[in-house]
């Protein structure tokens, strides 16, 4: 396999509170607020693939391969329950898929950044398709993407294209919605989140163009940039009006500097953006994983042949999570082991989660995918 690419809290003690949270979950509290990462165990997948993105819920997974644009659904045991090829050309194609999800009643959803959304049976074929009322004016996306959160009836999603407007404008950041809340019973969308003030990316300065991604915790959404290192909260009760930011404060997070105009551009050529991953939450804890980046000093003491030396910039960029407890605030950062390839969803802060074995780091060859079944641990 190849590698595919290299949290926002309340003063009060009632801040995040999430669907998939443990209601059970004890209020007393470890004095620490310091934390370890602790591999439990491993499952074997018997699946090969390059998978780029997945979910995981209420014991079963769901892995999108796609180099074989073929969707796989596991338990937790890893076994596979059934597969789904999908035809990249001709009628009914789906040729790309960024996000692949489970609503909170189970039911598998795909999608992409120029839609449509699918909802799946229980065998992974098409159940409906959920078209957008307009077509999106995005020409670009990635893998693993946190692009489509359920919300009661709707779906929230980052989608560009109302009105025609281009995201690739030096002012749609500033001047433009940047989510949609769609009723797929009616196929009507309404615009919803604006870049707040306290966002580098609402002054009308040029930077490198973020990718958007969100999570919802009940009636809180929780919107980041992936390379700026802060946490957006918008009310959904309110008109997703803006609450308030939190700076997570990594000891390092690369970002690049203003650019002089458009046509400047930063990229793999000068550093590496430190990059938000994901933001996890329940009702007590958020968790925010994160790359540092690579700064132009690193870059300019090595003289690197891309895309040949790709992998090196894996050794050199390191990866943590920080945990935000709403009673202490945040934790220490946790490094992240080579060893761990792409995390795709967290169900509880406190609880076992899945992570995709970096095989090749290891260096070892297989015939079937490895998940680490790993823990955040207070001390």
């Amino acid at each position: 396999m190849k590698n595919i690419y290299l949290l926002a809290a309340m003063a009060t003690i009632s801040f995040f509170s999430c669907s998939s949270a443990d209601k059970s979950e004890s209020n007393s509290l470890p004095a620490s607020n310091e934390w370890e990462l602790q591999i439990l165990d491993s499952i074997q997948v018997d699946y090969l693939g390059n998978i780029s993105t997945g979910d995981f819920r209420d014991g079963l997974g769901l892995l999108y391969d796609y180099t074989a644009n073929t969707l796989v659904k596991i338990d937790y045991e890893g076994n596979v329950l059934t597969t789904q090829v999908f035809p990249k050309d001709g009628p009914n194609s789906i040729p790309f898929i960024s996000t692949a999800k489970f609503d909170p009643d189970g039911n598998p959803y795909i999608g992409h950044y120029r839609g449509p959304y699918y909802e799946l049976k229980e065998d992974l074929s098409v159940k409906r398709n959920i078209e957008m009322p307009f077509p999106s004016q995005s020409y670009g996306g990635l893998m693993d993407e946190k692009s489509f959160e359920f919300y009661h009836d709707n779906i929230i999603l980052h989608y560009t294209g109302r009105d025609e407007v281009s995201p690739y404008t030096d002012s749609y950041l500033r001047e433009n919605f940047l989510l949609e809340k769609l009723d797929p019973a009616t196929g009507e969308s309404s615009p919803l989140i604006r870049t707040p003030s306290t966002s580098k990316f609402s002054t009308g300065l040029l930077y490198e163009r973020p990718s958007i991604s969100f999570t919802i915790c009940e009636n809180d959404l929780l919107l980041y940039f992936n390379n700026e290192p802060k946490i957006h909260r918008f009310s959904l009760l309110d008109s997703g009006k803006h609450i308030e930011t939190l700076d997570f404060n990594p000891t390092k997070f690369i970002e690049a500097p203003e650019l002089k105009d458009k046509t400047e551009n930063y990229g793999y050529e000068k550093l590496v953006e430190g990059n938000i991953f994901g933001v996890f939450a329940n009702k007590n804890y958020l968790v925010v994983h994160y790359s540092q980046g690579i700064s132009e000093d690193v870059f300019s003491a090595n003289e690197f042949d891309f895309p040949k030396d790709f992998p090196k910039l894996v050794d050199l960029n390191q990866t943590y999570f920080k945990i935000y407890n709403t009673e202490r605030g945040w934790s220490n950062e946790v490094l992240i082991p080579k060893t761990v390839k792409q995390i795709f969803a967290i169900e509880n802060p406190t609880q076992p989660f899945f992570a995709l074995r970096n095989d090749d780091y290891i260096g070892e060859e297989q015939e079937y995918l490895t998940f680490y079944k790993i823990q955040l641990v207070q001390k």
